[in-house]
């Protein structure tokens, strides 16, 4: 019996491929950028608990922080996400540290729920939530804040106060 021929590539059948966008009821398009932060502030992951209140209400809400920063926090939440521009009172605990920040914060921009699971709308790499920043922080929480990053990105500050690196 006799052995199969050899199959060359420039012999296959050429295929096309074609690709249809589709309006997908709560997915915007084009999605909006990211808001950089403030150059030379790093984010550590964190993945703590953050209570929360939008100003004017007493009702106490519960998010998980994705990023922290010395400028702000990422606040994961799936659902009623704070308007751009709300203020909110946030009671937020650093990895392994019992004690709580307290801060006044503000939204400077939304993700809300795409229609896929655990992606947000206006950008897909974050689950759904809001990005807050710092209004008025104790500068002690916000020095326990920097020194949290500067532990995990401990080169950085030497580089920047070093201008000769």
């Amino acid at each position: 019996m006799g052995a199969k021929p050899a199959v060359c590539a420039r012999h296959l059948p050429r295929y096309s491929i074609r690709v249809y966008c589709l309006c997908v009821p709560g997915f915007k398009q084009p999605p909006k950028p990211v808001p950089v932060a403030p150059k030379g502030v790093e984010r550590i992951a964190c993945g703590e608990r953050c209570e929360f209140e939008v100003s004017g209400t007493d009702v106490t809400r519960e998010g998980i922080i994705w990023n922290l920063s010395v400028a702000g926090l990422y606040l994961v939440l799936q659902t009623d996400i704070p308007e751009v521009d709300s203020s909110l009172r946030v009671r937020l605990w650093l990895p392994g540290d019992p004690r709580p920040v307290l801060a006044e914060v503000q939204v400077v921009w939304r993700n809300p729920p795409s229609c896929f699971s655990g992606c947000g709308a206006n950008a897909p790499r974050f689950p759904p939530g809001c990005g807050l920043k710092f209004v008025d922080i104790p500068a002690a929480d916000l020095a326990r804040i920097q020194s949290r990053v500067e532990s995990v990105y401990p080169n950085r500050a030497e580089t920047e106060s070093d201008p000769q690196r």
